[in-house]
This record gives C-alpha cells, structure tokens and sequence, in this order.
C-alpha cells in the first residue's frame, strides 16, 4: 500500500513521535510510506521515511496514495477536499474542543470531524465523545517500542534522595503539569526529593516562582528522552479527563520507573496493580501514593517489574496489524 501521512507540523510532541512510529513500522512491513507536513524540522528525533515539505495541503500538492492519514485537526478538510487517496482516514488523539488552547479555533475542530470519514482512535473511550460525528470509530491500541527505554542494570531501590520526573508544559492545561509539582511539593514536606522536568518549552518566570526544578530538560531528544527517564525514580503524570493518551507512563514503564498517576478513561488500558492511581487534581493523594511508592523498597520494585511486564503488552506490532487491517478493509470497500 502506499501510505502518506499528513502533519500540520514535524516539532516536538508525543503525537508527532506516535505518528512516526506508525510511519516507519508500516514501512517495515514493505508498505510505501511518506509524511507530508507544512514545518519538517525534526532535529528532535531521527525519521526514515520521506519527509515531504509543502507550503499548504490541496491537490496540487498531496501525492496520490492508496491512503492518506490526516492528523491534527486543520489537516482533515484539506486532505478530505484534497481527494487524491482512495480512502482517507483522521487520526484522532483526542478531542480537541475540549482543549482550552483551542478555544479560539472551535469551528475549525468541527469542520474537522464532521469529515465524512473513519476516525482512528488512539484510546477507545473517545468513541463516545464523538459519537455525534459521521465516520467509523476504530480504536486502536497504546503503542511504543519499548526496546529503546530498557533499562540498564536493574535497580533495587529508589535513591536516597528519589528523582521525581514530571513532563510536559506547564502552559498546556490538560496536561495537569501544575498539579503533579504541587505533589511533589507536599512530598518534600516530609522527605527530600529532586524535582526533574522535562518539556517542550522553556522553564516559564511562573514555574520557577512555582518551584525551582533540580533538572529542566527542554525540548529533549528521544535519546535525552530515554536518559531522562532511566534517571528517575518515580513519574507522577497528573493529567485530566481531556487528556486522549499520555505517553509518559508507558515510556516510563519500559525504563523501569513506576508511576503514580491521575485516574482518567484513556489510561485505564493500564492493568490494575501496574500504577498507583488517584482522582485528577487530587495533588494530595498523589503526594502520599509518592510517599508509599518511595519509602517502600519492595512495593517499588515490584511495581517497577509489573511495569516492565506489562508495557510489553504495548508493543508496536499490534498496532500495525490493527491500522493494515482498517486500511485493508477500506481500500477493498472503496
């Protein structure tokens, strides 16, 4: 088949880093396979496949294909108008309305998914929020290669002084970025602790006034990525019900860092007894599951190996094996 995907934009996100994961793993299994996108910067992390700058997405300059895949909301009209594909899908990683960076641009996110097409859904809860829309709702699976993050030999307890990773920007609501340092805050009223952050813009004056990080790695690479991850001891990743898949708690898992993490429906496809879970917001109750996590060698370790274990379940192949099969299906109806 040949597959093209369509990016609004090649900079630094865990959507963009799933999307090349798909790209590159369909070109593993002998599909032709391109990405077209308006901004192909991607310094950040290595892409094998072509990469095809445009200036706008129409005829003119989307390649023909047997499936186009639009990503980020201002690509599926486009690519739905477009009509060089015979079977065009939207890849949905969460609802957009319910961003508050969005807000501005409301009628474009429905312009978008009034599409007439498939949506393929990165966690299976958003088929009921979308329910009003036209087009299949086809979920797909969490994905990673969880080879990259192996950890290194295996730790049997936390540092004395536990790092505590939180990623993401603090200026992205949903992200829950704010709440997880408050935690961490509560936690080193009764223990020390190094606050680590990773994220995609600059330490902002109101974080730091917030609280200083030990580490702040902006705009890491996978490779940092990775290192970043094996340093730590604990991830809290806070997120709120919006939130349509958050990467950092598989990634940490596959480096062997346990996790505590929000409640929230596209994070129950973690197995019970893997995370500790608490309500979204509840700062408090993340602080204390930390506390647990950290003073308890042996529950850390065993959720530590029940992480590794269970993030195998992850793997990209299942992922492949769903998207041929949706573009299989299509094509053969088309």
């Amino acid at each position: 088949m040949r597959i093209v995907y369509v990016v609004e934009s090649m900079d630094l996100s865990g959507g963009v880093k799933a999307i090349v994961e798909q790209a590159e793993g369909l070109a593993g299994r002998g599909h032709e396979v391109a990405i077209v996108t308006k901004h192909p910067d991607h310094s950040w992390i290595p892409v094998s496949v072509p990469l095809l700058p445009v200036d706008r997405f129409d005829a003119s300059t989307l390649p023909p294909a047997d499936v186009h895949v639009a990503t980020w909301f201002p690509t599926v009209a486009p690519v739905v108008r477009a009509a060089k594909a015979r079977a065009v899908f939207h890849f949905c990683q969460g609802y957009e309305a319910l961003y508050p960076n969005c807000f501005g641009r409301l009628d474009e996110v429905e312009e978008a998914y009034l599409q007439p097409v498939p949506k393929l859904l990165v966690s299976a809860h958003l088929a009921d929020l979308l329910a009003r829309f036209p087009g299949e709702k086809l979920p797909l699976r969490p994905s990673l290669r969880f080879a990259d993050y192996a950890p290194g030999v295996p730790k049997e307890a936390p540092a004395a002084i536990p790092a505590i990773g939180v990623v993401g920007p603090i200026e992205l609501s949903i992200k829950g970025v704010e709440c997880a340092i408050r935690a961490v805050e509560r936690f080193r009223r009764v223990r020390p602790a190094r606050l680590m952050r990773a994220s995609q813009l600059p330490l902002s004056d109101a974080e730091r006034l917030l609280t200083p990080p030990g580490t702040y790695l902006c705009r890491g690479s996978v490779d940092e990525m990775i290192r970043w991850y094996r340093e730590c001891d604990l991830l809290i990743h806070a997120s709120w019900p919006a939130e349509g898949l958050g990467l950092p708690p598989f990634e940490a898992m596959a480096a062997g860092v346990p996790a505590v993490i929000a409640d929230i429906p596209s994070l129950r496809v973690i197995p019970e007894g893997v995370v500790s879970r608490v309500a979204p917001g509840d700062e408090e109750a993340m602080a204390a599951a930390a506390l647990e996590l950290l003073g308890n060698p042996r529950l850390w370790r065993e959720r530590r190996e029940r992480g590794l274990a269970a993030v195998r379940e992850f793997g990209l192949p299942a992922l492949l094996d769903l998207l041929e099969r949706y573009f299989r299906d299509a094509l053969a109806a088309s």
